[in-house]
């Protein structure tokens, strides 16, 4: 059976749309400026939101940045162009920010539980860290729940001899601004 020009016109652009699609798995952003800039990435698996040039959360920040929310959207890389260590998640934002400034991030775990045939949301509580990003250097950020409690822990990224290893950064835990 023959096919006519036409369906087969169709077919190789449908191919090469979905080529196209399975391509763009990331998103480039902004230019980046390491002398007075840093670069953050916060994986998937939490909500957490960014509060720039402050150690605590304010209660009502119109300029809060929520950096990482849980869905479809998701699974397509945002990148502003930072090294990847080989034990990096598959799915991750990236974010430049002003360096040298207290960053102040909170997030919220939802996990999965599955008690006998049902699935059940576990919300565990929302928590917030701050630290203060250096200029021209590479963070990640990752937020996991650790006993019935959310926990955000910091890296900082290195790369030698274009080898990307990493270092814990010290982060710590804040509160809502008084």
């Amino acid at each position: 059976m023959k096919l006519s020009a036409f369906p087969r016109l169709v077919f190789l652009a449908s191919i090469g749309i979905l080529s196209g699609c399975a391509a763009s798995g990331s998103r480039t952003a902004a230019s980046y400026h390491p002398e007075t800039e840093a670069r953050v990435r916060v994986y998937w698996g939490s909500t957490a939101e960014f509060f720039f040039n402050t150690s605590c959360v304010p209660k009502h920040d119109p300029n809060r940045l929520t950096v990482s929310r849980l869905g479809f959207s998701s699974f397509v890389n945002k990148t502003v162009g930072m090294p990847v260590p080989s034990d990096a998640i598959a799915y991750f934002n990236e974010y430049i920010v002003p360096a040298d400034q207290p960053l102040t991030v909170r997030a919220v775990m939802v996990a999965q539980v599955m008690i006998g045939t049902k699935i059940y949301a576990e919300k565990f509580p929302r928590e917030a860290s701050t630290f203060v990003p250096q200029h021209g250097h590479d963070y990640e950020i990752i937020v996991q729940p650790v006993n019935d409690d959310t926990q955000i822990s910091a890296r900082e990224l290195v790369e030698t001899d274009s080898i990307v290893s990493t270092k814990p950064f010290d982060i710590t835990r804040t509160h809502v601004c008084q």
